[in-house]
């Protein structure tokens, strides 16, 4: 559940454990039900890292609705394919999103900044052993007024089969 959002719970914490109240077999997976409370500029990296983690259209509206409340601005886009392949295919949806987005402008101050904290998540989530890996990724950019930040959440592999989770996490100052 994010801040100022209502509805009701799978699962309530009391004392510090889980209450699981509605679950069955039927289910296809469990909720979490999380608060986050921001309580500074310089935390817009939680804000990137929690866009990126959502999986559904709904969630990510939820989340981008919730961050333009505090005054951020957000978008998200997804990208995949043979890592060979990624640097160009990031670059363009990570700028034009930024860009088509309002998130940025273009202008030299703010696109340095974007290019930095992508740089930065990239490095993290596509470390150099990983050259021909099968990637796809959620790309998210959040930016105050004062800092942006991108984060990048997905699966990578050499192998179909063989796919597990990462993440990679860039701050900059404007």
């Amino acid at each position: 559940m994010f801040a100022g959002e209502e509805r009701e719970q799978d699962a309530a914490y009391n004392g510090g454990e889980m209450e699981r109240d509605s679950l069955s077999d039927d289910d296809d997976g469990v909720e979490i039900v999380a608060r986050i409370r921001f309580s500074a500029d310089g935390q817009i990296g939680r804000a990137a890292l929690l866009l990126a983690s959502t999986l559904t259209k709904e969630d990510e509206d939820s989340v981008k609705r919730q961050l333009l409340d505090l005054g951020w601005h957000s978008v998200a886009t997804e990208v995949g394919g043979v890592y060979g392949d990624l640097p160009q295919k990031i670059t363009r949806a990570l700028v034009g999103a930024a860009l088509n987005s309002g998130v940025i402008q273009k202008d030299q101050r703010e696109m340095h900044a974007l290019m930095h904290a992508a740089f930065e998540s990239l490095d993290a989530f596509i470390p150099s052993g990983l050259l021909e890996a099968s990637i796809g990724a959620k790309i998210a950019i959040v930016r105050n007024d004062k800092w942006i930040s991108v984060a990048v959440m997905g699966d990578t592999a050499y192998h179909a089969v063989a796919h597990h989770e990462r993440f990679g996490l860039g701050v900059m100052h404007i």
